[in-house]
């Protein structure tokens, strides 16, 4: 099966591009047919009520956390603790290179 560069999958890690969760990392549960996909975070975003997200507003990675999709396509929800397991793994290189840090100064905060 050849892969269209940016077409979501399931267990996919993507990054809201739009609205209330604007730069929130989430994991793909389903691709709903219609340019729709069902994508969770495990703590305001939970598995038992994801959110229904166009997937304009998505920005795919190329990163899949394989457990969950395996557990996916076999037709089983995996628990918010198990997303945020993932997510956590996927993301993990992400904040070590987060250059924010490196803006704040000495990291002491107004102390006169």
């Amino acid at each position: 099966m050849r892969r269209v560069p940016g077409e979501l999958r399931v267990g996919q890690l993507v990054l809201s591009k739009a609205g209330r969760d604007r730069g929130r990392p989430l994991l793909v549960l389903k691709v709903a047919g219609d340019g729709y996909a069902y994508v969770a975070d495990g703590e305001l975003r939970r598995v038992a009520r994801p959110k229904r997200k166009n997937v304009k507003h998505l920005q795919p990675t190329g990163r899949i956390a394989r457990d969950m999709a395996a557990k996916l396509e076999a037709g089983k929800l995996p628990t918010d603790a198990e997303i945020r397991k993932a997510l956590a793994a996927l993301t993990e290189g992400e904040r070590q290179s987060d250059p924010r840090g490196e803006e704040e100064g000495d990291g002491e905060k107004g102390c006169d």
